[in-house]
């Protein structure tokens, strides 16, 4: 006699939980660290700017969790409000956002939106507006080159029509984003220059109630980015912080549920 196949439930927490962990390599370099607690920049010796680990060794992303959760939990918020529009990041590094992104689609069973990846593939680029950005100084410009990038992404099964890569400075490439609607803006782009590019091409296409994440806000060029173009378009929507990331809401909606 044949014995029927169990039925499996899929466990969407789960399964988002773990490839948060994959995608920051907690399992190989977390050490005694919980996952609420696990820095993967370590293992990164700031002094230097050299990683004290092998490259294969690598995370896909230097977000901790509480930054990939904020992640999640804008894609739930704009699922449940029906705001309209796909998702970017402008500055990947490695892709780990884009992993996620991607797999958040298939994990809430998310229909049409795409994400896209708008980065240089070439590193940080020099400031040419803003004077006395510390970024300017660091010797590690963060390069990743667009194949390692898509290596990233297939590695982890992810790689598919869903995913549109913009490759290029961004004061080249991201006005020719211009007909396209986001609903998800999130800002990796370290330096004045390059934030405050992002900002002017990526904000206006933001939809009604969309996120937009502004992942370094520790860093003096990027903080004064983002408040001089608020300030010079009567941005009030406040600013909510989480897990040293700042996000806003279009409109000024409440901070984001989900976030404990």
């Amino acid at each position: 006699m044949q014995m029927a196949e169990p039925s499996v439930q899929f466990d969407r927490e789960a399964y988002v939980d773990l490839l948060k962990r994959s995608i920051t390599n907690f399992h190989y370099l977390g050490d005694d660290a919980s996952f609420e607690q696990f820095r993967c920049v370590s293992h990164y010796d700031l002094d230097t700017g050299e990683w004290k680990i092998d490259r294969a060794a690598l995370p896909a992303t230097l977000l901790r969790k509480g930054q990939l959760d904020l992640i999640e939990q804008a894609v739930v918020w704009i699922e449940a409000n029906q705001v309209p529009g796909d998702y970017i990041e402008a500055g990947v590094w490695r892709g780990g956002v884009i992993i996620l992104l991607r797999a958040l689609l298939g994990a809430y069973a998310i229909p049409e939106r795409k994400v896209f990846a708008a980065d240089s593939f070439a590193g940080i680029p020099l400031n040419v507006r803003a004077v006395n950005d510390p970024v300017d100084l660091w010797t590690d410009r963060w390069v990743a080159g667009l194949d390692e990038v898509k290596k990233n992404i297939e590695r982890f099964g992810m790689m598919d029509d869903r995913i549109r890569f913009v490759p290029g400075f961004f004061a080249d490439t991201l006005h020719a984003l211009g007909n396209e609607r986001f609903s998800l803006i999130r800002l990796d782009s370290d330096s004045y220059d390059s934030v405050e590019t992002s900002l002017e091409y990526l904000y206006p296409l933001l939809s009604d109630g969309g996120v937009m994440i502004i992942d370094d806000w520790h860093l003096p060029g990027c903080r004064m980015a983002v408040m001089d173009y608020r300030a010079h378009f009567g941005i009030t929507d406040p600013i909510y912080e989480h897990d040293a990331n700042a996000y806003w809401t279009k409109k000024g909606l409440a901070p984001l549920p989900g976030l404990g």
